[in-house]
């Protein structure tokens, strides 16, 4: 089993760059902020002189009588405005006379400078929102399933007090080493989290210390369905092999439950691999941090 703890290894693999993530994106809408407050600002002052200018030329009309003796603007420059000559003009020619096509021009790149600018902003907060999300529900869901296993191993119970004298356990004597074992529990400290067991081969006499996080105390796992990987003790040895459920559990006489499973690298001289059953207080789930074998 790996040394790594579920939290370590969620923080390195899921959380390590989102912080990095996190502060680059917010830095870049802070530099995007200064540089939308910056063409906002040219835009309004664009805005401000086009407008200006529209009405100084407005203000530079003179208004008469038309030969009709209707209300007029007298043309500014030629002919016309020398004979004192009013004309009513169309909206277009209006529009046309206090129109700057070369400021109108930069006004509207200011604006779309300034809109892409803005829909850059909405993209980098949407890409953040998305980061803390996915992590908060990979978060939510590897602490669903860390959860059930916790609970159908029976580790949930027993890191709540819940593990008596002569409860079966499956340890990890060697973080270094895979190999789990069948052993008996005397004694849990719920303060310390240390449990003192015997082994339960019948021909040794050991006796261990072990933190909880080398222990899981059996039973629980009743939920099995075929094709379902779990960890089982080898029949007539004390030592967790990785095996396949090929039939769900089922009672004997006696009120015992056992299992049909095959374990793995387990064939035969002919490569046969034969079912064989085990009990199901001698089974328990994958531990977290061991690689499963295909």
């Amino acid at each position: 089993m790996s040394d790594t703890t579920f939290l370590e290894s969620f923080i390195e693999h899921h959380l390590a760059t989102l912080p990095h993530d996190v502060r680059r994106n917010l830095e870049l809408l802070k530099d995007l902020d200064k540089t939308c407050s910056a063409v906002a600002e040219e835009l309004r002052h664009a805005e401000q002189e086009y407008a200006r200018v529209a009405e100084e030329k407005v203000a530079q009309l003179e208004f008469g009588k038309t030969e009709n003796d209707e209300d007029g603007v007298v043309v500014l420059g030629g002919k016309a405005k020398e004979r004192g000559e009013a004309v009513i003009p169309t909206t277009e020619e209006l529009s046309s006379f206090i129109h700057d096509e070369e400021a109108w021009q930069h006004i509207v790149a200011l604006r779309t400078k300034a809109s892409q600018q803005a829909e850059e902003k909405v993209k980098i907060a949407e890409q953040n929102y998305a980061l803390v999300d996915d992590t908060v529900r990979r978060l939510d869901r590897d602490l669903g399933q860390m959860e059930a296993l916790l609970k159908a191993t029976g580790a949930f119970e027993a890191a709540s007090g819940g593990a008596k004298p002569n409860d079966l356990a499956a340890i990890q004597v060697n973080t270094s080493s895979p190999d789990w074992i069948l052993a008996k529990v005397i004694s849990h400290d719920p303060e310390t989290g240390m449990y003192k067991l015997s082994d339960e081969d019948v021909e040794s006499n050991k006796t261990f210390h072990l933190p909880e996080s080398q222990v899981v105390v059996l039973g629980g796992v009743e939920k099995l369905s075929r094709g379902d990987v779990i960890y089982a003790v080898y029949p007539d040895t004390t030592s967790f092999y990785q095996a396949s459920v090929v039939q769900v559990p089922r009672k004997v006489s006696g009120g015992s439950s056992f299992v049909m499973v095959n374990f793995v690298d387990d064939g035969d001289e002919h490569g046969v691999t034969h079912d064989k059953a085990v009990l199901l207080k001698h089974v328990m789930r994958v531990p977290y941090g061991v690689t499963i074998q295909h």
